[in-house]
């Protein structure tokens, strides 16, 4: 270097040295506000827009609402050796798993509402299997065999019924004045709802979804019983045998089908304790969970729900609230994040859903990340005027930036010519998926953002668009935030990815865990020891990002360096690691040059590895400071940059500020912001 450093002051006081490394700008005690980028966002999560035509997408992650099971997280838990009361415990924590319900408890299930009788049409609901008994108020039962039918009309008197059997003679008929009930008489019997639309059986051409094991009531609703609701009651362990297979693959892993059995079973006597007094305790629908009826039955799901008959999951002796859904993408969610209005339930906790490797269990999922496809903002702008909730008028901006620690949204304000709305993220799916344009796929879950892109992409997701969609002039009015300009639509642009560096909740503090406030970002477990251990702030600067995954690896990101950690040095002092920031970071600039091997001393060092010296206070700092197992090998000699000596090692860069004092004479390079900008993820 040319000249010495040394010198034995004091260290400072954290206060003093906080304050120090302040004034120098070596340490950021909050993100610095930053120019607009050139996408037309002005501030991190908020985008404007100047003209319809310009061209956007939305891209996601995951599945579902997030809260609860995860169930391709299930699949890969089960997959990796984890059985079910394993899986249970880790989407639900600290339940229990308990025999408390009779497997004959019944249930009633809505499978289809509202059917209209018209005049000149005769829908039925037909039998096949064995023996039914027709039953309605004020007549007789009707006993009839298997292959009858349920024939339904209108007259001047209202709805009728009759019943037939397999040759058209007529059993029994007359006018509907109460519910009508068909009960099976033997357990093979299954009744067929001709009436509803059902999606065929995969391999089974002309075999529908529309067919039921228990009984089916067919109850009068609407003005003067003009219209039947159709409820499926049978047992609760034979409509699981309907809504297992349809909710997950039977050909998944037993462990994995037999979580879900557990917390479908437990779901639907959950949802079903409050509504004795309805006409019905679930509908078959996602709203509640699906049911497919008996097509849907498979022999090794019905072994699996048959030996955990009556099992549900309790939490402090009560059945427990077991959500779920299709893919987390690695994080799953705090019930009342998702659900504001909900209390929150300890055993419904955000869980980072990775294995030992930092691998979300659920990668396999085909919708661990997805796009919808290019559209216009003015076809946005549509979408929001559509609906009194989110009408705006000319829209003018779209605020994204409310999020939890997985990155789920947890409102959308939208300001327009018409003012400002903020409302739900489930109601921008709702009115996007509703109304997008053909070619665009729908919002799959709220763990989404917007990015720029081309009107060529527009085109090539929909054809030809219209240039501008026309705003209701009722709702225009004077802009209340002026828009700021975008770069034209047909530029491509960064995509700038700043929610991986926007502020987190706190999680709780503690011996695994502290809350940064300075960033809004916690560092916990096995990353807190090493942060700690290794030098803490001086050395690493404050937390840029919470902990993410990254090839394979949990990784965190930090002002100067990047952690990483390895599982297959779990329990050794490398199950931490700084990755090689300084490699990155000078990968692109000409080979540096190398010196001639030399004999070393206290003052310096050669390096045969890299064919690079160490020399006087860079060499102490590095030897001082953790060495090889946290800087690596020089990889420069010493280079001047802004005016400023410095040094590249594979994980970091050393600066020499002469005019600091001692402590800090010696001071690590910001790799981590700067490897963090040139990825758009910080400004």
């Amino acid at each position: 270097m040319g000249h010495a450093i040394t010198g034995g002051a004091k260290p400072l006081a954290f206060a003093a040295r906080l304050m120090l490394l302040l004034a120098i700008g070596l340490v950021v005690a909050t993100p610095a506000a930053a120019s607009p980028p050139l996408d037309g966002s002005s501030a991190p999560g908020v985008y404007h827009f100047a003209e319809q035509t310009q061209a956007l997408v939305f891209e996601g992650k995951g599945w579902g609402h997030g809260v609860g099971m995860c169930q391709w997280g299930a699949r890969g838990r089960a997959r990796a050796g984890q059985n079910a009361e394993q899986i249970i415990a880790a989407y639900y924590r600290g339940t229990a798993i308990q025999k408390s319900v009779s497997p004959e408890t019944t249930i009633r299930v809505l499978v289809h509402s509202g059917l209209q009788l018209t005049r000149g049409e005769s829908p039925r609901i037909t039998t096949r299997g064995g023996p039914w008994l027709f039953e309605t108020g004020g007549v007789p039962a009707i006993q009839a065999p298997a292959g009858g039918y349920l024939e339904l009309s209108t007259g001047d008197g209202g709805p009728r019924y009759a019943v037939k059997a397999q040759d058209g003679a007529t059993l029994g008929e007359g006018v509907v004045r109460s519910s009508l009930v068909l009960r099976p008489l033997e357990a093979t019997t299954r009744f067929v709802a001709g009436y509803k639309t059902a999606a065929e059986v995969s391999g089974r051409p002309g075999v529908y979804y529309d067919t039921y094991r228990g009984e089916l009531v067919l109850a009068p609703t609407g003005t003067n019983g003009s219209t039947l609701d159709t409820i499926n009651r049978l047992s609760l362990e034979d409509y699981l045998r309907g809504v297992v297979p349809a909710e997950m693959p039977a050909s998944w892993p037993a462990e994995a089908l037999k979580a879900q059995t557990l917390a479908a079973r437990s779901y639907a006597v959950w949802q079903a304790k409050s509504r004795a007094g309805k006409q019905y305790d679930v509908d078959d629908t996602t709203y509640y969970q699906v049911y497919l009826g008996a097509n849907a039955e498979r022999e090794n799901v019905n072994r699996i729900i048959d030996a955990t008959a009556g099992q549900i999951v309790v939490y402090g002796g009560q059945v427990a609230q077991t959500y779920f859904f299709s893919t987390c993408a690695g994080w799953t969610e705090d019930n009342e994040a998702v659900w504001p209005s909900g209390q929150p339930l300890p055993y419904l906790r955000s869980l980072h859903d990775v294995d030992p490797a930092g691998r979300p269990y659920d990668a396999d999922s085909s919708v661990i990340a997805w796009s919808t496809g290019a559209l216009t903002a003015g076809q946005l702008e549509e979408m929001l005027n559509a609906d009194e909730s989110t009408q705006i008028g000319r829209l003018i901006a779209l605020d994204l930036s409310q999020r939890t620690a997985s990155g789920r949204l947890t409102r959308v304000r939208a300001t327009g010519t018409g003012g400002t709305k903020t409302f739900s993220p489930d109601t921008l799916m709702v009115q996007f998926n509703r109304m997008r344009p053909p070619g665009v796929t729908k919002l799959l879950s709220t763990n989404l953002d917007l990015k720029w892109t081309t009107a060529e992409a527009v085109k090539q997701t929909q054809g030809e668009v219209p240039t501008s969609t026309p705003t209701p002039q009722s709702v225009q009015s004077t802009p209340s935030v002026p828009p700021s300009t975008p770069a034209p639509a047909s530029t491509l642009t960064p995509v700038f990815r700043l929610e991986m560096t926007q502020p987190a909740p706190e999680r709780p503090s503690g011996p695994t865990n502290k809350y940064v406030p300075e960033t809004g970002h916690n560092v916990g477990g096995a990353f807190l020891g090493f942060y700690d251990e290794r030098g803490g702030l001086d050395i690493f600067g404050y937390p840029r990002t919470e902990e993410l995954l990254e090839d394979g690896k949990t990784v965190q990101y930090f002002q100067r360096a990047k952690f990483e950690f390895h599982v297959d040095k779990v329990g050794t002092p490398y199950e931490v690691q700084l990755g090689l920031l300084g490699n990155l970071l000078t990968a692109a600039r000409p080979p540096f040059a190398t010196v001639a091997p030399f004999d070393g001393s206290d003052e310096h060092v050669y390096f045969p590895e890299t064919g690079h010296g160490l020399h006087f206070a860079f060499l102490n700092s590095w030897r001082d400071r953790g060495g090889l197992d946290v800087f690596g090998y020089p990889i420069t000699e010493e280079l001047t940059e802004n005016g400023i000596t410095v040094q590249y090692f594979q994980r970091a860069r050393f600066e020499y500020h002469p005019d600091l004092p001692e402590p800090y004479q010696v001071s690590l390079g910001l790799l981590g912001d700067q490897f963090l900008r040139e990825r758009y993820w910080l400004q």
